[in-house]
């Protein structure tokens, strides 16, 4: 059986991934990670550094699927660069190796700059939950409630942190891994920021879009990705690697 490893974007959780796993065949198993601070971690201090949370995650998804898993990853804005970590870590550790990554909907992590200045003052909870609207990522009703919106940007805070740190030490991992760009059709990223995933893996790239904004795989875009998920995933071993 194939596994599906998920990593949800910034401020997120695996709850981004609930109608995508609902549409995966029965033949793909979906292993949604989280960050600790939140889902059933939330109770876990949060992480601050991508080289945390890449062991983090790591560690987590070999206990989930031990060493000899059919891996792949689905790593979502954020959780993209983390991907990419996580099957480059996994090489260095010798298994399992992650077959293909599913960078999805952010751009090319050498093409990225640093969200806040290394060195200055934090940023107010206004100006994090500012920067996450941007991104059409982040559902402002509940935020009208003082101590959600609190614990949201507190949350994003910490991703923020790791992301920024990532582009920071890790913007030039390479992988063995395939990669394919997942993209929404009416998110910010088009080929010019896309097309140097190429930059991150010894094998050729592939972008696929989907109808939708930066939540694709939320709305019109998840049956489309599942179906292409499971095309790709079921492509015979040697056109993987």
């Amino acid at each position: 059986m194939a596994v599906l490893a998920l990593i949800h974007h910034a401020g997120g959780s695996a709850a981004v991934f609930r109608r995508l796993t609902r549409l995966l065949p029965d033949h793909i198993r979906p292993v949604a990670l989280e960050l600790p601070g939140r889902g059933r971690r939330w109770r876990e201090p949060t992480l601050h550094t991508a080289e945390d949370a890449v062991r983090d995650l790591t560690d987590l998804l070999v206990r989930e699927t031990g060493d000899d898993a059919d891996l792949s990853i689905l790593g979502h804005s954020m959780g993209a660069y983390l991907g990419l970590g996580v099957a480059a870590a996994l090489e260095r550790r010798g298994g399992p190796h992650c077959q293909v990554l599913f960078a999805s909907a952010n751009l090319a992590p050498q093409l990225a700059t640093p969200l806040f200045a290394e060195g200055a003052a934090p940023a107010s909870d206004e100006e994090v939950l500012r920067r996450a609207a941007g991104y059409g990522a982040l559902d402002t009703g509940p935020l009208r409630d003082p101590h959600i919106a609190a614990r949201a940007a507190s949350l994003l805070r910490a991703d923020f942190d790791i992301a920024d740190s990532f582009v920071r030490t890790m913007a030039r991992t390479v992988t063995e891994s395939r990669i394919v760009v997942c993209r929404g059709r009416q998110d910010a990223f088009g080929d010019e920021h896309t097309d140097r995933w190429r930059w991150s893996s010894v094998q050729p790239l592939s972008t696929l879009t989907f109808p939708g904004g930066h939540l694709y795989l939320e709305s019109a875009g998840a049956e489309p990705l599942a179906a292409a998920i499971t095309s790709v995933l079921t492509e015979p071993a040697q056109s993987r690697t």
